[in-house]
């Protein structure tokens, strides 16, 4: 049973709105451009195990994907799966290309076209998951479970080898092995520790506990709102800015017209800055001068608000599982 679907995370779409922003000239640009090719291929490789994970016996286990738990400690874990006889952590990866494991340095390497990139070992990962996860259990009144880990690779086009002299931990397996390795688990398990019920409360106990990662995205690249370009992006061709002409708005490189197009500006807005927004930061968003403008803009999206006139704010409510489609489309990721 799916308890906790997968979600987008966060960081994710944030990446996506700020490279949507800035110039391809800047400085950090291609930085936040890898950095979004790895947030987007971690995503779809979360989803790509759904085939595997579907056949196992939906009856009996409780799955919780993209987790998140911060309390005393924070740690975040790709697809949990809640069995009567042990508890699964499963750590997907999405690559492709030559990945070596290297566990006495706790590394790993992936190389693909002539680059090597560095990674941290995915087994020191999952010891930490287990870690943490093993603590916040007895926080709450569950001891003695098994905790298995997997380290899932989903690709086709990924082959693993290992450093000379160094087996691989027989944790990381590539996706067509999942079925088989958890059987083996049932099997190494066959005794029954938590109920049906029991299981069912502690699922979605965790799933409550659920808090995504909101960043300040700036702060972390070392930007400010004068690397941002402001304005309305056209869906069509990607221009920037849109101009605004008889209540409606137009692109001046490909002549597409539309009504609404400043609603995505201001949902890249609340991922980029805050989710609230005076009119004065409005207009400096959408690159309109005219106050009253703005006001009905705003006043016609419905936002709650706060204050009185020109002191007077709104709150930016979209929300980030279902009003951002318009960053998960490949081609909107750039101009």
């Amino acid at each position: 049973m799916i308890v906790k679907g997968h979600e987008v995370p966060i960081t994710l779409l944030q990446l996506a709105a700020l490279l949507n922003r800035l110039e391809p000239s800047h400085p950090q640009y291609q930085l936040i451009s890898d950095e979004l090719s790895i947030y987007q291929s971690g995503y779809r490789g979360e989803s790509s195990l759904d085939y595997y994970l579907n056949s196992v016996d939906a009856k009996e286990q409780f799955i919780l994907h993209s987790l998140r738990i911060a309390e005393h400690s924070t740690f975040q874990v790709d697809s949990l799966v809640l069995s009567p006889n042990f508890f699964l952590i499963i750590e997907v990866k999405n690559f492709t290309g030559l990945v070596t494991f290297d566990h006495g340095f706790g590394q790993m390497k992936r190389s693909i076209n002539g680059e090597e990139r560095v990674f941290k070992d995915p087994i020191a990962q999952v010891d930490s998951q287990v870690f943490h996860f093993q603590k916040w259990l007895m926080d709450h009144g569950y001891s003695g479970i098994p905790i298995e880990t997997l380290v899932v690779f989903v690709s086709n086009y990924v082959n693993l080898t290992r450093t000379d002299g160094i087996e691989v931990d027989e944790r990381i397996i590539h996706a067509g092995k999942f079925i088989e390795r958890f059987q083996s688990l049932k099997q190494k398990y066959p005794h029954t520790l938590l109920s049906h019920q029991q299981l069912a409360n502690l699922a979605y106990q965790i799933k409550n506990k659920n808090k995504p990662l909101h960043m300040d995205i700036l702060k972390k690249y070392n930007l400010s709102a004068r690397d941002i370009q402001p304005g309305v992006i056209c869906q069509e061709c990607r221009h920037l800015p849109m101009i605004r002409v008889y209540g409606r708005w137009q692109c001046p490189h490909c002549q597409n017209i539309s009504r609404d197009a400043h609603i995505n500006a201001l949902k890249d807005f609340q991922l980029l800055f805050k989710k609230t927004i005076a009119n004065r930061e409005a207009r400096w968003m959408l690159q309109v001068g005219d106050v009253q403008v703005i006001s009905k803009l705003l006043k016609k999206e419905g936002f709650k608000f706060s204050g009185y006139k020109k002191d007077r704010t709104y709150y930016l409510n979209f929300n980030f599982q279902k009003d951002f489609g318009y960053l998960l489309k490949k081609e909107n990721n750039s101009r």
